[in-house]
């Protein structure tokens, strides 16, 4: 049994997996509000206390007592972690630590606090004789103590904490496995940021926050039509992309919309074709790109599949995160689970 907790932005999702003959199986699947009250929601004023508060609410919900729970998975956000392939000497255990150890110090923000990092050996360097190449995770003591308070406030005695770009890869494998002649994409849009992950077989892996995702979508609504967050929330749901050209409007708000449509969707997708310049010309110009994935909260906008496909020109997918996994559990808007889902994995295979 594994047991993860993604704290989001805007919702917390809980996910226990199980294995039946080998397979992955879900045994529960639980999602809560970190605000009650979503005209009042605002990510820059979110605390601690809203997170455990929420915690506390799903494990009710699940009926898990978290003080007989040995272990969870959770979750450290992009922004605060630095997650990076690089090449270096094949050397023993040891060495190889400490030689990474003093690597991770050169990306990741200093906060006051020493660096913690954990790495993967992805196998030989297919250019240079005697040397591997590693994927370092690397964040700060801090940025642990803060995530790891909360999940301690919440009533659990150990955590252990993966990066989201990590579970986002992990889980898309285990779907749907790893293209072998190519790169796959994965465009998380959460709540208030999104998440691109480069990856593939024998490829680079790179990841990039985007500060473009769902409250910045909704908050233009909100203005535009001159609505609260809520109603922004239900028009986005209900009539997708087109929410931005409505004619239930004016004339003069029509054309504001219209421009808001270019300035928000055409931005993350702008962002995220300046990511992927940025990755072929750090790697020989490769720019085999073979599949792109949507997935998190705000992946199943209506139209979003079809305009990022237009715009990249690349075969667009929304990612499930339950292809390859046993349930029959009837799942609403499964996408947004996936780094839940990735975090369990880990805690199972």
């Amino acid at each position: 049994m594994s047991i993860s907790i993604d704290i989001g932005t805007g919702e917390v999702k809980l996910i226990e997996l199980s294995k039946v003959n080998e397979q992955a199986a879900l045994s529960k699947i639980h999602t809560i509000e970190t605000w009650k009250d979503m005209n009042s929601f605002d990510p820059e004023k979110l605390e601690k206390s809203n997170w455990v508060a929420s915690i506390n609410d799903i494990c009710a919900e699940a009926k898990l007592n978290p003080k007989r729970i040995k272990s969870i998975t959770s979750a450290i956000s992009g922004k605060n972690l630095s997650v990076k392939e690089i090449t270096t000497l094949e050397m023993n255990e040891e060495d190889l630590f400490q030689s990474l150890e003093f690597e991770a110090k050169k990306h990741i923000p200093l906060d006051g606090t020493d660096a913690v990092m954990d790495y993967h050996i992805i196998g030989n360097n297919n250019n240079e004789i005697d040397k591997i190449n590693v994927l370092l995770v690397a964040t700060t003591k801090n940025i642990i103590k803060q995530f790891d308070s909360i999940i301690r406030d919440s009533g659990f005695k150990n955590s252990i904490f993966d990066a989201e770009p990590i579970a986002l890869s992990n889980v898309l494998t285990h779907n749907y496995g790893k293209s072998d002649d190519g790169i796959d994409i994965i465009l998380d849009i959460g709540a208030n940021t999104s998440t691109l992950v480069v990856c593939g077989e024998g490829q680079t892996f790179f990841t990039r926050e985007i500060e473009i995702a769902g409250f910045q979508i909704i908050s233009e609504i909100v203005k535009k039509y001159n609505t609260d967050y809520e109603d922004g929330y239900n028009i986005l749901n209900k009539d997708g992309l087109d929410a931005l050209n409505s004619s239930d409007v004016d004339d003069s708000d029509s054309f504001s919309l219209e421009v808001a449509e270019k300035t928000i969707f055409s931005s993350l997708i702008d962002e995220t074709r300046k990511s992927l310049r940025y990755y072929v010309k750090s790697n020989n110009g490769n720019s085999n790109f073979k599949r792109f994935f949507i997935s998190g909260g705000f992946a199943e906008i209506d139209g979003l599949k079809e305009k990022i496909s237009d715009e990249l020109r690349i075969e667009t997918h929304t990612l499930n995160p339950f292809t390859n996994i046993e349930t029959d559990i009837k799942i609403e808007n499964p996408s947004k689970y996936s780094i839940a889902v990735g975090l369990a994995l880990r805690g199972l295979l």
